[in-house]
């Protein structure tokens, strides 16, 4: 039978058989498996038993379920599989491979400063058998009663020591594992009010934007209050905290001179306050982590202040590492909507911008060129489907691949149609050069795949596969245009309809220019010049011009 294994710290090892199909683990009583764990959720996970399969569900747990290291969400298991909830280890065995069941030692502890407790005892029960003097007895149990009462209170350092100790191991392991940043500040608001018995807590981070602190979460009484309020915090003590990036405490900010006409104090009876300030390595102060009592509630020693300044120097650390993390997501992001459009050359000039290429509506100067294929149609009407769909792609893929190489941006695909932009949102001198040469690559490239399409799949009617190619420059507004749900960037205006004109024009093979392209490039290309065409929706005739070739390269030309 299927059988879990909790391991649970400092305690001995519990097996669990699951002997349902269904079975639920979590910290309420009313779970199948109940684990006392602060870090575990009320319904933590589900298991479900499939046929000889077992699959474990999160059920939105807080902090997250974990197989073999990784967070999932839903997993079927195999056997010598590691589950992780909270700070509990569960192994996923088969009963019947047990030799036996493993178990946790607990270390022993030994207190006091050289002092043999058992060599006293027995010192008192010799003076006893011997009819000692009732003052020496008393003397010697004394002496006993002291130093008890002396490695009780070392006890109960070593115990607190202990749990700082573990709980700034655990912020060790939020800096190594925990990259979500939401989870991330719940999780430190945890740790910090768990070890210092804090009524309230919140951490508070810079806004640079606002120029102003902000409330990312905040606790109140073991429930969540609204983070986007700093109703009841001290804004004073979060301020002088940030400020000097000193730790700032008090017994009773209610008789404090600094604090006590304050009307967050006042209101909300605040006592013991501590508060400290969210050092990061790169960024210098990025925040603070403050927490109180009321006057009636437990004051903040001087443990608790140690305790602080280190918990919030690595809490720092781990918020630090979320955010570039969550940059690193973001940009990543972008970055790979980018490379959709643009040559990674352009790319990279977007991102490397200091504030951002912002891609928002401008009119510039820019060359528009439109390719389509002449005649698809009816070449996929006498193919197989599968085969017209991978000629399409491998044409648009080849055609997207001149553009890239040119630091054109693709703009769209319009059924069997690339239309592409030179001139935003990178501008170069010889932007329209650019979108001459890349018409004349697309011409060599067809001839190209035509013959490879013929050998790879044997088809002699890709033989009256060919492209007609627009080109004309104008002016154009350019930029993220659409809806909240699907921007694009893109550019609009009577330029590219003249474009799309001019290709619409074009015969099978042939590369038409407007009379702006070929003024800005006639230095370099080899053009005749053609009869004047009434175009659809455009008044006068268009002067229009066929590109023959290259006169010779651009000088510095790569």
């Amino acid at each position: 039978m299927a059988t879990f294994l909790i391991h649970k710290p400092d305690d001995e090892t519990q097996v669990i058989k699951l002997h349902k199909d269904h079975m639920t683990l979590g910290r309420r009583d009313d779970n199948d498996i109940v684990i006392d764990d602060v870090f575990v959720s009320r319904f933590h996970i589900e298991i479900e038993r499939k046929g000889n399969k077992y699959i474990v569900k999160d059920r939105k747990s807080r902090y997250g379920t974990f197989v073999n290291g990784d967070r999932v969400v839903e997993k079927q298991l195999s056997y010598g599989d590691e589950i992780q909830v909270g700070n509990t280890v569960i192994t996923f065995v088969d009963e019947k491979t047990l030799d036996h069941i493993p178990e946790r030692k607990t270390p022993s502890r030994r207190f006091g400063g050289g002092f043999d407790f058992a060599e006293k005892i027995e010192s008192i029960k010799k003076q006893l058998s011997k009819g000692a003097a009732k003052k020496d007895v008393l003397r010697s149990l004394n002496e006993l009663k002291t130093c008890i009462a002396q490695n009780q209170d070392k006890f109960s350092e070593a115990e607190k020591s202990k749990e700082i100790a573990s709980t700034l191991c655990e912020v060790g392991k939020i800096i190594n594992f925990v990259f979500d940043l939401n989870v991330l500040l719940n999780l430190l608001m945890d740790l910090a009010l768990k070890i210092l018995q804090a009524r309230r807590g919140f951490i508070i981070l810079y806004d640079k934007v606002s120029k102003d602190l902000k409330v990312k979460v905040a606790r109140n009484m073991g429930g969540e209050l609204e983070p986007s309020t700093t109703t009841g915090i001290s804004q004073t003590i979060a301020w002088e905290t940030y400020k000097t990036g000193q730790v700032i405490a008090t017994e009773d900010a209610m008789s404090d001179e600094r604090f006590r006409a304050q009307e967050s104090v006042i209101n909300y009876a605040i006592g013991a306050v501590i508060c400290a300030p969210l050092v990061a390595k790169e960024k210098g102060r990025i925040g603070a982590i403050y927490l109180d009592n009321p006057v009636t509630q437990r004051h903040f020693d001087q443990g608790d202040i140690e305790f602080m300044i280190s918990f919030a120097n690595q809490a720092a650390i781990a918020i630090e590492n979320a955010q570039l993390y969550e940059k690193i997501k973001k940009e990543e992001k972008i970055r790979d909507r980018l490379q959709r459009f643009f040559s990674p050359t352009v790319v990279e000039k977007i991102m490397a911008a200091e504030e951002g290429m912002a891609l928002v509506g401008e009119v510039r100067i820019a060359t528009i060129l439109f390719c389509d294929i002449r005649g698809y149609t009816s070449l996929a009407e006498k193919i197989d489907t599968l085969v017209a769909v991978e000629i399409l792609n491998d044409f648009l893929s080849n055609m997207t691949d001149i553009v890239f190489i040119h630091e054109g941006t693709l703009d769209k695909y319009i059924g069997d149609c690339v239309m592409a932009i030179f001139g935003a949102p990178v501008a170069h001198d010889d932007d329209p050069l650019r979108a001459v040469k890349a018409a004349l690559d697309m011409k060599r490239r067809v001839i190209d795949l035509r013959e490879a399409w013929r050998q790879k799949m044997e088809i002699a009617e890709v033989e009256a596969f060919e492209i007609g190619i627009g080109i004309h420059t104008g002016e154009v507004i350019a930029g993220n245009i659409g809806n909240i749900n699907r921007m694009e960037y893109t550019v609009v205006s009577r330029a590219v309809n003249l474009a799309s004109r001019l290709e619409n024009t074009a015969l099978p093979g042939q590369i038409l220019i407007s009379k702006s392209t070929y003024e800005l490039t006639r230095d370099f290309v080899k053009a005749r010049k053609l009869p004047p065409v009434q175009m659809k929706n455009i008044s006068r005739p268009v002067e229009i011009y066929e590109v023959i070739g290259m006169k010779c390269q651009k000088p510095n030309d790569e």
